[in-house]
């Protein structure tokens, strides 16, 4: 019964905070988490499901572990993320369980070791506002005398949630060599909404006022099949392993995507040849436009790449000694949902894109990772830990690059891209664990950071034009990442297979 109360623990939080362009944001097992996750070469611990199946066979004993980050402060900062003096801010506080992981009793003659692991991979969450309201010059003086009242004003809230299943087989070869097999289901869900809206009064005898907004509204799900190899030796006071993780197998999912873009009095062009000097007006059919389109039950694909691991560890005087790597391959630019062409557009000769009005952009960078962890043993209850780990996102620029490569919109028809982070984070960890018979109780700091990134802005309200929607253009802008947390770990053994 006390087995289950533990398995249950990992249900009663579900809000935190990850990032969503990053592989190694959490590690898994109340060991592996201390040593900043450098299991990949055998550390003894449950979640070798996860890291190395191999290492399996290796377990002295069928247990049930869980740990979880009980406490995590998170702060991202976008410095001028919506126009000069104007940052973008997002803070949360958050308690999440990260995994909870065991071995299924076997035959103590068996080659065979059964595992499992319940995991959260990702969880997500970025909630900013921000708003600019000034007197400013955006009209020639012509038609509008002087500075026009300009008010501009953005919202994004984003969530992703990621939970994984995974059950894994090792085999030992051998005393000293031994394989193993993950099969991994990993559910995803992604709820992201974005609004922006411009407005500004023309100093005109009507007063005229003249708006710009773009609202997106996009959730779906998915469920992808990712199996993994590996391979373990151990000899000596040396241990080494590797993994390879397969691309993804989609298994199905499906989502539902919203978008409207309108505009009303805005001063747009009526010289149909780009040749000619521009004729602009603002009482022509252009000047007062809409673009909307929503479509359900679409299929979603989600993309993960190949990648490669490798580790070892070194046990030695009561000191142990970890390191691992892994380098994740690219992934193309592909489509999550790729709805039909069923755009209203007014007027219905509008030059928009109506196929790509609605799609859903993603792809990966190839990045690669690395962490060390050491461990000294105290005495025969305690022992101390800490770790290091890099974690690069995966970020892709060249959704970004080709909608700046566009230079200045008349309408905003690009298709969407969900990604926010961009940044390096780096993960440092210490702690202690207390063992006790049957067993462990693991207590540890960890403290992230990110090198200023550099992010294009959510919004600008500097130097708006009416040939940009009310809008100024997008800069690059230093983002700033830092997050503070508390580390649980509890293993329960049931019984030794020695």
């Amino acid at each position: 019964m006390r087995q289950w109360f533990v398995v249950c623990l990992v249900f009663v939080y579900v809000q935190n905070v990850a990032q969503d362009t990053h592989y190694w944001t959490y590690r898994y097992g109340t060991k592996a988490v201390l040593m900043g996750g450098a299991a990949v070469g055998g550390l003894e611990d449950n979640t070798s499901v996860i890291y190395n199946p191999a290492l399996l066979s290796r377990v002295k004993s069928t247990s049930i572990s869980i740990n979880s980050n009980a406490y995590q402060v998170v702060n991202i900062t976008a410095k001028n993320g919506a126009g000069p003096g104007l940052d973008v801010v997002s803070s949360q506080f958050s308690a999440v369980p990260i995994t909870v992981s065991g071995l299924i009793p076997k035959n103590k003659t068996s080659r065979f070791t059964f595992g499992y692991a319940l995991i959260v991979p990702a969880e997500f969450t970025f909630k900013a506002t921000a708003r600019e309201y000034k007197n400013t010059n955006i009209v020639a003086d012509a038609e509008s005398a002087g500075d026009e009242a300009y008010v501009g004003q953005f919202s994004i809230n984003t969530r992703l949630s990621e939970n994984q299943g995974a059950f894994a087989m090792g085999y030992k070869l051998s005393e000293k060599f031994s394989v193993g097999l993950t099969t991994q289901f990993i559910y995803r869900s992604h709820n992201y909404t974005k609004n922006e809206l411009c407005r500004m009064i023309l100093n005109n005898a009507a007063a005229t006022l003249v708006t710009t907004t773009e609202s997106q509204s996009i959730e779906y799900t998915n469920l992808r099949f990712v199996p993994k190899l590996g391979l373990a030796f151990a000899g000596g006071n040396w241990s080494v392993g590797a993994a390879l993780t397969f691309p993804s197998l989609n298994m199905g999912g499906s989502g539902t995507i919203s978008r409207d873009i309108s505009a009303n009095n805005l001063l747009v062009s009526v010289q149909p040849n780009p040749n000619n000097p521009p004729a602009q007006s603002r009482t022509n059919n252009f000047s007062n436009m809409a673009v909307n389109a929503r479509e359900a039950g679409l299929a979603t694909i989600i993309q993960t790449p190949v990648s490669v691991s490798a580790g070892f560890t070194y046990l030695k005087d009561k000191w142990l000694v970890a390191a691992s790597a892994e380098w994740f391959g690219s992934v193309g630019l592909y489509n999550i949902m790729n709805p039909p062409d069923n755009t209203f557009k007014r007027p219905a000769n509008l030059q928009a894109d109506g196929q790509k009005f609605l799609q859903v952009n993603a792809s990966n960078k190839s990045v690669f990772n690395w962490a060390i962890g050491i461990e000294k043993t105290m005495s025969n209850r305690v022992s101390v830990s800490a770790g290091f780990r890099t974690n690069r996102s995966y970020f892709d620029r060249t959704f970004e690059e080709r909608v700046v490569a566009r230079g200045k919109r008349t309408l905003n028809d690009n298709a969407l891209n969900l990604d926010i982070s961009s940044w390096d984070i780096y993960h440092m960890v210490f702690g202690f664990t207390l063992n006790q018979e049957r067993r462990d109780l693991s207590l540890g700091l960890t403290y992230s950071w990110a090198d200023d990134g550099a992010i294009r802005q959510f919004a600008n309200f500097d130097q708006p034009t009416e040939s940009t929607f009310l809008l100024g253009q997008k800069q690059t802008t230093p983002a700033r990442y830092y997050s503070f947390g508390v580390v649980l770990g509890y293993t329960l053994r049931v019984r030794s297979q020695n």
